[in-house]
């Protein structure tokens, strides 16, 4: 069960995270490529250029350390959420996106850079060779998420491992709470969903965290044997999967109505049935490996069996936000991520 294997994980990340991180001047980690990083007490100037694991961060307190931020799917200004924006006072001056400067970013007196795994290893000698310890984490697994939040907590000293161990009884929490109401469920009962990328034709990979989110909400994922990231396919094949629902990140160009009135796809059951859906976002985007996934997950599962979900969504929402963003939804945004 996923929800035991992770429960399993939160328990030994949390006491590891706690007693190594208690009154040191130096903190050893173990980022996801294996490397052990040593990390000078106490990091006062953050970088991250990596997206996800921006967000981390703010759900670790922090969020005003960083001196320079990349956000998964923010390349400017414009693109971020109203949401975000309000978080975060110091956007304008934060925000980038591209390829790291190690230049700048020495310039910005920063201590510790938290990078992508996939792409920044060059990057990360760079910075190495400057005196600048870099944490190379990569995340597309439940596991993976506890993981990350374990390491940065760890990384931040004793404060940040407590508030990684309260999210890591959280998620858990969580996943064991719909893993249950979805427990007896036939395979026949299980909804079989396709998630689409940016446009109608871009699905998620067997091995992305939103195939692992599907199975999570008690779903099963149509394209789940495609490997790698992102895949395009063409009409037919989606037409000979034929999903009873089709999920939509807030990222994408596509709308619902974008499917539901395409005469080419009305053979599709899920637009037959009008369950084509929209994630909606409040901060971050809710299908990717974010803390904010946990909220992803409950909205998944009050979508794919409406009426089912013993957690209250709003209740969830609010506490979330409130404890690991410091940030008060307004009725407004709880209705955006509440509203079917």
């Amino acid at each position: 069960m996923i929800a035991r294997r992770v429960a399993w994980v939160a328990l030994l990340l949390g006491l590891a995270m706690v007693f190594g991180a208690v009154g040191k001047d130096v903190v050893s980690v173990v980022d996801s490529t294996g490397s052990v990083v040593e990390i000078p007490q106490p990091v006062e100037r953050v970088a991250s250029v990596y997206g996800i694991g921006t967000y981390y961060l703010y759900a670790l307190g922090v969020g005003d350390r960083l001196v320079a931020a990349w956000y998964v799917g923010v390349k400017a200004i414009d693109q971020a959420p109203p949401a975000l924006a309000r978080l975060e006072s110091r956007l304008s001056q934060l925000l980038s996106f591209g390829d790291p400067n190690v230049e700048d970013l020495a310039a910005r007196g920063t201590e510790l850079v938290l990078a992508d795994a996939s792409r920044h290893s060059q990057f990360a000698q760079q910075m190495a060779a400057l005196g600048v310890p870099v944490l190379l984490e990569s995340v597309e697994t439940p596991e993976g998420v506890l993981r990350e939040m374990s390491v940065l907590g760890q990384a931040f000293g004793l404060e940040t491992s407590l508030r990684a161990v309260s999210f890591g009884l959280d998620y858990t929490r969580v996943l064991a709470a719909v893993e249950e109401d979805t427990a007896g469920l036939a395979e026949e009962e299980r909804p079989r969903v396709l998630f689409l990328g940016t446009d109608r034709l871009e699905v998620a990979s067997g091995e992305m965290y939103q195939t692992r989110l599907i199975e999570a909400a008690g779903g099963t994922s149509v394209s789940q044997g495609l490997r790698g990231s992102w895949q395009t396919v063409n009409l037919e094949q989606i037409l000979v999967w034929n999903p009873d629902v089709i999920l939509i990140p807030s990222y994408s160009t596509l709308s619902a109505s974008d499917l539901l009135g395409d005469p080419d796809w009305q053979a599709i059951r899920a637009v037959k049935g009008g369950r084509v859906y929209v994630i909606p976002r409040i901060i971050a985007a809710l299908d990717t490996p974010v803390p904010e996934s946990l909220l992803g997950l409950l909205w998944m599962e009050r979508t794919l069996y409406p009426g089912r979900a013993t957690l209250d969504l709003a209740t969830e929402a609010r506490h979330f936000y409130t404890t690991y963003y410091g940030y008060l939804l307004s009725d407004a945004e709880l209705d955006q991520l509440t509203t079917p």
